[in-house]
């Protein structure tokens, strides 16, 4: 009787013309102040250091390549200053803590950042 409720219910919402349910994130964003956004939060495709590739939000800041992205297990911010990276974990909107030292453009996957000098790397953002 289950499987019945459930096909009955498939079925009219694909009858209605209705558009189906948009798919839940499964983590948290982390608050970006209205100041600090230069542009609209997107889904992407992200990696930081060894973990796998997966969905994250990616929110540019300041209008100057700098960024934030939010997804399972991942709150990070690069803050970009004359072609230079600097990764910060996100706690919350006022808490950041800086992790490991410079990052760069990888100049093979425009992509990614990696670290100079210690830090996860690389951090992708597709």
């Amino acid at each position: 009787m289950g499987l019945f409720v459930i096909a009955a219910l498939v079925s009219a919402v694909a009858g209605s013309g209705a558009p189906p349910p948009a798919a839940q994130q499964n983590y948290d964003v982390v608050p970006v102040a209205p100041d600090e956004r230069s542009g609209r939060s997107r889904q992407i495709r992200c990696r930081v250091g060894d973990m796998a590739e997966t969905t994250c939000t990616f929110t540019p800041l300041f209008g100057d390549g700098s960024f934030q992205l939010d997804g399972p297990g991942v709150a990070v911010r690069m803050i970009i200053d004359d072609g230079t990276g600097y990764l910060f974990e996100v706690f919350g909107p006022d808490r950041r803590t800086a992790v490991g030292g410079a990052y760069i453009r990888n100049p093979r996957d425009r992509a990614c950042w990696v670290a100079t000098d210690g830090g996860p790397s690389p951090v992708c953002a597709r």
